[in-house]
């Protein structure tokens, strides 16, 4: 048996040495003082383990409460990013029908204009040579949103 690199012998050596340097009236009191000084340490090294225990059970009861207050915010983002999205998408379906709707609106009236003016015009004549095109300019093009 070793403790801490110390054998029998060391160790019974150690205990002779001690023994003719105390003395044997002294030896029990030092060995008292001796033993009352590593219950203390280890009194102390209980105290500082337990605090070191307690710290990183709170650290780590922080840990669990931050992380499940971030992942209910990532939920609730999520969700809202979702409903976003759906709104997103219904403006740019309304958008787009308006567009088109728009679109078809501005070229049939376009359409029958030119069939009207197409009607009334004597054969041969072009938009050039109609009346209130003096100059010879060509027609404005049709406004477009």
């Amino acid at each position: 048996m070793e403790f801490l690199g110390i054998g029998y012998q060391e160790l019974l050596l150690i205990l002779v040495l001690l023994l003719v340097v105390v003395g044997p009236e002294r030896l029990p009191q030092m060995a008292y003082q001796i033993g009352r000084a590593v219950r203390q340490m280890q009194m102390y090294a209980r105290a500082v383990r337990d605090e070191f225990r307690d710290e990183i059970d709170y650290l780590d009861e922080q840990y669990r409460t931050m992380r499940g207050e971030l992942d209910l915010a990532q939920k609730t983002l999520r969700e809202e990013q979702a409903k976003l999205n759906q709104g997103l998408a219904e403006l740019d379906a309304n958008f787009r029908a308006a567009e088109a709707e728009a679109s078809q609106a501005l070229a049939a009236p376009q359409v029958s204009e030119q069939a009207a003016a197409g009607a009334g015009e004597p054969a041969g004549q072009t938009a050039e040579a109609r009346p209130g095109n003096a100059g010879g300019e060509a027609p404005a093009p049709p406004l477009v949103f």
